[in-house]
């Protein structure tokens, strides 16, 4: 099996989970990289993708799973010969079986751009950080905020990924207590639950 990493941008980012799904996998069947199949009724290619995330949210370090005996190498070189513009391999590593590509990844690194420059010490010493969910709730997401620093005008910040806190909240509450305009908010990391690049438990 290979676990590879693309990134999502440059229009890709505009493509629902699915549809990402779908053009892995004619890309597969373009390049001529043979995939396994899962058995019964009705057949389909065995590919492992990380969670969603929300459309027209860029992403450097999206992860996929395939069960395929490509060596890395090659298919790095057929995906981003055949990929779709936007979707690029960065990497590729094989794998002894399935590894927690949804599951495992419970952090997320992302750079925002556009939100007024504030101390990220206000932000890192409060007790609540109330995002509104999809049902209306309200709902205190202050322990999946792991760290926030700026680089310039621009905020890097680690909040949890998959469980309860998408980026998008995270910056329209940002939006709401310090202001700001035309925010671009970027994925450049996956982390697992101790804070490190989810490849590096697998190369």
């Amino acid at each position: 099996m290979i676990l590879f990493k693309f990134t999502k941008t440059g229009g890709a980012e505009f493509l629902a989970h699915l549809d990402i799904l779908r053009h892995i996998g004619r890309t597969m069947r373009r390049a001529g990289v043979k995939v396994a199949f899962s058995q019964g009724f009705n057949p389909h290619m065995l590919v492992y993708m990380s969670a969603p995330m929300g459309i027209g949210i860029p992403s450097l370090a999206e992860y996929c799973q395939i069960d395929t005996d490509e060596p890395p190498e090659s298919f790095i070189e057929k995906f981003n010969e055949f990929a779709p513009n936007g979707l690029t391999c960065v990497g590729a590593w094989t794998t002894q079986g399935k590894v927690g590509v949804a599951s495992d990844i419970v952090k997320a690194e992302y750079t925002v751009k556009g939100i007024n420059k504030f101390d990220v010490s206000d932000l890192l010493q409060r007790q609540e950080f109330i995002i509104t969910t999809k049902d209306g709730r309200e709902k205190n997401v202050r322990e999946l905020i792991y760290s926030a620093e700026w680089e310039g005008d621009i905020l890097r910040a680690v909040i949890g990924f998959g469980n309860g806190l998408r980026i998008e909240k995270f910056t329209d509450k940002l939006l709401e207590l310090y202001g700001g305009n035309e925010v671009v908010a970027t994925k450049t990391r996956g982390l697992n639950k101790d804070g490190k690049d989810f490849e590096d438990g697998i190369k």
